[in-house]
């Protein structure tokens, strides 16, 4: 009676992980888990600069929502110089007024940094947006052929990274479940 169950019940089990994680999905006050960031250089207004450039990357928060991993890289197309962004400073929290702010500083050149600074909690959609106000927070220093680094402000966002959606997930356990199953089946 007990092999029995099992089958149904760990169906169950995967459909209710699969309904409950896509559930969760809701707007968090501070980021935990893997983010995209997608930034560039504002072209008109008082934030724009004599660099154009796109930042792009992933970021890890801990539970805590401490950053745990960057991997960032700045392609700077007036220089036509790439700046990367990996080794980790302090992450900041100040609640209130609600604001968290991280810099990440390049491997080989702990002169040249990204800066950035984000409102919690997040967007609905669980994305956090990096804009500039009447003082940018958003920025980096960056050696691109000039005597002293460059100051390059950006704006863009961090959004949750990509996860499976639950279909794939329910897929995948079912596969899963068949290929344990014809595997016990075989060794009976």
């Amino acid at each position: 009676m007990r092999k029995k169950l099992l089958l149904p019940t760990l169906c169950f089990g995967l459909f209710c992980f699969a309904y409950f994680s896509s559930t969760a999905a809701q707007a968090t006050p501070l980021p935990v888990g893997a983010y995209t960031l997608t930034a560039s250089t504002p072209t008109s207004g008082i934030h724009s600069g004599s660099d154009v450039g796109t930042v792009s990357g992933t970021l890890f928060f801990d539970a805590s929502s401490t950053l745990t991993f960057a991997d960032l890289s700045f392609n700077d197309t007036t220089s036509s110089k790439v700046f990367t962004f990996t080794n980790l400073g302090p992450t900041t929290i100040d609640i209130p007024p609600g604001l968290l702010g991280a810099t990440i500083y390049n491997a080989l050149d702990p002169n040249q940094y990204f800066q950035f600074s984000i409102r919690v909690p997040s967007a609905p959609s669980g994305a956090f947006t990096l804009t500039c106000g009447t003082d940018c927070d958003n920025w980096m220093l960056v050696d691109d052929g000039d005597p002293t680094l460059t100051y390059v402000e950006v704006t863009g966002s961090i959004s949750p990274a990509a996860v499976p959606e639950p279909t794939t997930l329910v897929l995948l356990g079912t596969g899963m479940l068949a290929a344990f199953g014809s595997r016990r089946r075989a060794s009976v």
